[in-house]
Formats: structure tokens, sequence, C-alpha cells
């Protein structure tokens, strides 16, 4: 019985996808993430989301109003799906000592918390997710990769009860900025 439980659980942790990737391994990173300069003002995001076997089941694009006061950043998302649903999300985000970030949204359950190094912000956070009629309390483990030329790219695990349920894949880009200036 004891060999049976040490494969299931072996097999659990391929199934998830465990990293050890954490924000420090980013600390030389650049350009420099500073999530709220590069999120104040307007960002636009094309997204799409993976189930855990590659299967693309919904694309997105997000506009994304950002404000900034010297300590909080609130960003106002409208999702706008392929199957023409809309979503609007609006996150309130502290930014705390250390790199370090916390915030919260309606449909977030607690507190997410981030951590930024470099040009890298890894986010974690526990969701309800609206699916069909109701909705699945998931678990997002993002991760934020600020590129040259004002490109963000994300890639966030979607998991429940430890098991990965797919992937959400986004491109965050800053309408008139100017490419090769950063």
């Amino acid at each position: 019985m004891t060999r049976l439980l040490a494969v299931t659980l072996s097999a659990l942790l391929f199934l998830t996808g465990c990293t050890t990737m954490k924000p420090a391994d980013f600390a030389q990173g650049q350009p420099p993430l500073v999530l709220e300069d590069y999120f104040a003002g307007r960002t636009k995001a094309y997204g799409l989301f993976e189930d855990r076997f590659g299967t693309v089941r919904r694309q997105f694009t997000v506009d994304i109003a950002g404000t900034w006061d010297g300590r909080t950043l609130v960003l106002d998302e409208f999702f706008r799906y392929d199957d023409g649903e809309t979503e609007r999300r609006t996150w309130t985000i502290d930014k705390l000592a250390d790199g370090r970030y916390a915030g919260q949204a309606g449909d977030v359950v607690g507190t997410a918390q981030g951590q930024s190094a470099g040009n890298a912000l890894n986010w974690r956070y526990v969701m309800d997710l609206k699916v069909g009629d109701g909705s699945w309390r998931v678990a997002f483990d993002d991760w934020m990769f600020l590129q040259a030329d004002h490109v963000m790219i994300n890639r966030a695990r979607v998991s429940k009860w430890g098991i990965e349920l797919g992937q959400v894949t986004l491109f965050f880009v800053k309408p008139g900025a100017t490419p090769g200036a950063g």
C-alpha cells in the first residue's frame, strides 16, 4: 500500500507541473518590471485559455485602465471573449516593501500575493471562476515577464485541488508605445 501511495503522489506531482522557479531567479532581468508604472494609463491584452491537453478553449482581449496614487494601483479590466461574452474585473493592488504586492478583486478569494524581481512578477491567488451557470474555485499561479518595446508576456497555470486544469497566456501591449524605446 505504501508503494501505491508513493507512485500516486509522484504522478500527482508530475501532473501538476510543480516548479521551483522563483522571482529572485529573474533579479537581473531587463527591462525592470515596475507593476504600477507599466499598468498606469491604458494597456491592451490578447489572450487564450488552453486546457491541460493543449486544446485552445477560449480566446479574448482585455482593455485595461490603470491608475496609481502613489500607494495603490487600480486596474479596471474589460474582457471581450470570442463567443461574444463580456466581463469586467477591478483589481485594487497595494505596493508593499521588497517588491511585494497584495491585491483584491470581486471574484478573488482573500488576497492575491505578488513578488517581483528584475523583469518578472509572480502573482498567486484563488478565484471563483465563472463556468457556465456556476463557478469553480480555482488557483492561479501567474508569471509576468516584461520584454522590450513595452510588451509583457503572462503565463498563468490554473489548478483545482492541486491538479492543473489548463493555462492562460496573455500578451500585454501599451497602445501608442514607440517600438525600440524600451
